[in-house]
């Protein structure tokens, strides 16, 4: 089965990824258990260098999983030119993991070739050409997660390489300027109903409202970039993207944000709320464009 891209990070995929996947519900609703985000403290760091947590958000139709069985592996294995998955299809094979620990979260470096595999560095890669890097600049080491009773997750883990194809004087100027990548943080969430504030406790059947997540300003970093083309290092911003997953009444869309251009330091969406009376769950996944991670939960409380 083809690796399933939930969002920019997030990847689901089967026990194969040679078939075509049947995507059933919405993926923003949650009508089973299964790993919506990782968040990684601190963000981005060099291969080996520095021991990172990792954290699983798992939810459930019964809400966060507090305590979920997770297995954390690294993938060893570059992704050949042939194959247009997200992640090489050696993922799915033991023999291409790194043990990475085992619970809702885990302390491990990331594995110390990060950069020969995953990155610019010609070494250890067996023929395989270097990476490129994204439209940030970042390079990303294939984090696994295997969760009981639930499809395995891949996350990306922005991982530090040196700047390759830069002169001297543009590789001293980057290294000077880039700052390692941040984690978001999300600001408790609000609503409002017909334009005025509604209490998330108190949200009438049936109604529409509008939900707000935000963040400080300082969140939406400006990070240090290197031009290829023109040989200089110049500056870009994050781009912010807001997932939305709910376990009852209708979300207008599944993911909304800023673009980096964009100052403002919210995101909207719209719910429908179930025209009956009960507990919703609610969770909401910021992402910053070099990879950084901040979610929360929050229960809304349909009434008459």
């Amino acid at each position: 089965m083809t690796p399933r891209r939930l969002l920019p990070g997030l990847v689901l995929v089967a026990s194969s990824v040679t078939c075509v996947p049947s995507l059933g519900p919405d993926d923003s609703q949650i009508t089973s258990t299964r790993t919506l985000a990782v968040r990684a403290e601190p963000a981005e760091a060099k291969p080996g260098a520095t021991k990172i947590t990792f954290t699983a958000l798992v939810a459930s139709p019964g809400g966060t999983v507090k305590t979920p069985d997770v297995v954390w592996s690294f993938c060893s294995a570059p992704k050949p030119i042939t194959e247009d998955n997200v992640v090489s299809n050696a993922c799915l094979q033991r023999s291409a993991l790194v043990p990475a620990g085992n619970g809702p979260s885990t302390v491990t470096k990331t594995p110390s070739k990060g950069c020969s595999l995953f990155g610019p560095d010609v070494g250890a890669t067996g023929g395989f050409r270097p990476r490129d890097p994204d439209s940030t600049g970042g390079y990303y080491q294939p984090l696994r997660v295997d969760l009981a009773g639930a499809d395995t997750a891949f996350e990306p883990t922005r991982i530090q390489c040196d700047l390759a194809g830069a002169d001297a004087d543009a590789a001293t100027a980057f290294g000077k300027a880039y700052k390692p990548n941040v984690n978001p943080v999300l600001s408790p969430l609000t609503a409002k109903l017909g334009g005025s504030p509604v209490m998330l406790g108190t949200i009438p059947e049936a109604s529409h409202v509008t939900l707000e997540a935000s963040w400080p300003a300082s969140s939406a970093e400006t990070f240090a970039y290197f031009d290829p083309a023109s040989q200089t290092v110049t500056s870009q911003r994050e781009a912010m993207q807001v997932a939305w997953y709910t376990t009852g009444g209708t979300l207008d869309t599944e993911s909304t944000g800023r673009a980096s251009s964009d100052m403002a330091t919210t995101s909207d969406d719209g719910w429908t709320a179930p025209g009956v009376s009960g507990v919703v769950h609610l969770w909401v996944v910021l992402r910053d464009s070099r990879g950084g991670v901040d979610f929360l939960e929050q229960d809304l409380v349909v009434g008459p």
